[in-house]
């Protein structure tokens, strides 16, 4: 049986863990055996700072954030040659007991010194890439000597090749999705109430509160507020429902398993410019507003939603309520529904997959 090794990470927000577990379910289903690695751990105390401080500094620090993000964006072979030497060692000790015949990793910070380490020591093992950025990846993904680059997009794969990537090393896959989000049979239509989810509609406490105090304010809607890992604005809301301040169509949830249930329900969803999100919700034919975005890592994404006839952007709470009228008031929901369901794009995972099972 043919292994892979699937380097991710799982404290930097949930989409790396989502775009790995779908690309393992469809690599086994293939008959690979399979083996995630958070690979921050493997850098020692350096690597855990830096894993656990991704949720803290993009909710509370945007600025220092944003910072780090331009540092690794002009300066990319910094970032990698600190990730080889701080990985290496622990890194190939998990490669000579897994022994894999494929690495295929979906974070950033491990590209270049990955592919650099598997030269070094002639490993003589394949290595993909796996771009999980749906507009302008940050540069600390492009690695040339990688054997295969799976991009999202061909807009994306164009400027790989416009940047000097061979045409046979830059492949358009999709985007690697879960199992559970299917696409429906036909479009969603407009009634009442109109079902609006949001979800971690901004990286900023209040101005979460903020936005859901305007759409509250909205007739004949119910309202489903699903705040993941964002433990503080989880307890946040509890609060202010145990003190009567959020009206009886809202419902609360924490990390819930099932959010392909939530997506499918839904006319539409609120929600920062989070690739798999966004992905999720188109596949599901949820309408998407763009309510906020990570400085630095997210703020080109919704062009994707505006461009396609997805959805809209609304970063300002004072403005939502206005938007939101206009769209489920007017044609443009149910315009805005169409569209996503002519809309198509590639299950990443199987895509990927596939294509191991051909040429591993």
């Amino acid at each position: 049986m043919k292994k892979v090794l699937i380097l991710t990470s799982i404290k930097t927000g949930s989409g790396h863990r989502s775009s790995s577990n779908a690309i393992e379910k469809k690599l086994k289903d293939k008959g690979f055996e399979t083996k995630q690695l958070d690979v921050f751990p493997l850098m020692g105390r350096m690597g855990n700072l830096m894993e656990n401080s991704y949720i803290p500094l993009t909710t509370k620090s945007p600025l220092v954030y944003y910072f780090c993000q331009r540092v690794s964006e002009f300066f990319p072979w910094f970032i990698h040659t600190q990730m080889y030497y701080r990985v290496r060692k622990n890194l190939l000790k998990e490669i000579e007991e897994f022994k894999p015949d494929l690495i295929i990793s979906v974070q950033c910070m491990f590209t270049k010194s990955i592919s650099y380490l598997i030269r070094k020591y002639a490993l003589n093992i394949p290595f993909y890439i796996g771009v999980i950025d749906l507009v302008d990846p940050p540069s600390v993904w492009r690695d040339k000597k990688a054997d295969i680059s799976f991009v999202p997009t061909e807009a994306i794969r164009k400027d790989y090749l416009r940047r000097g990537f061979d045409a046979d090393k830059v492949m358009v896959a999709g985007f690697p999705v879960r199992d559970d989000i299917n696409i429906p049979k036909r479009p969603k239509t407009v009634t009442y109430p109109i079902r609006i989810l949001m979800v971690n509609t901004s990286t900023n406490l209040n101005k979460n509160l903020k936005f859901l105090s305007e759409v509250m304010r909205l007739d004949n809607v119910s309202i489903d507020f699903v705040c993941g890992l964002d433990e503080p604005l989880h307890k946040a809301l509890l609060n202010l429902q145990e003190e009567g301040k959020l009206k009886d169509n809202v419902t609360i949830h924490g990390y819930v398993n099932n959010m392909n249930d939530y997506l499918n329900n839904a006319h539409i969803v609120l929600t920062k410019a989070g690739p798999n999100v966004i992905v999720e919700a188109i596949r599901s034919c949820t309408v998407i507003v763009v309510t906020g975005h990570i400085h630095g890592q997210e703020d080109n994404n919704y062009r994707y939603v505006v461009d396609h006839g997805c959805g809209i952007k609304c970063e300002d709470p004072a403005k939502i309520y206005d938007a939101l009228h206009e769209l489920i008031t007017t044609s443009r929901l149910q315009e805005c529904l169409d569209s996503i369901y002519r809309h198509d794009i590639n299950d990443g995972a199987e895509f990927i997959a596939e294509y191991a099972r051909k040429h591993i």
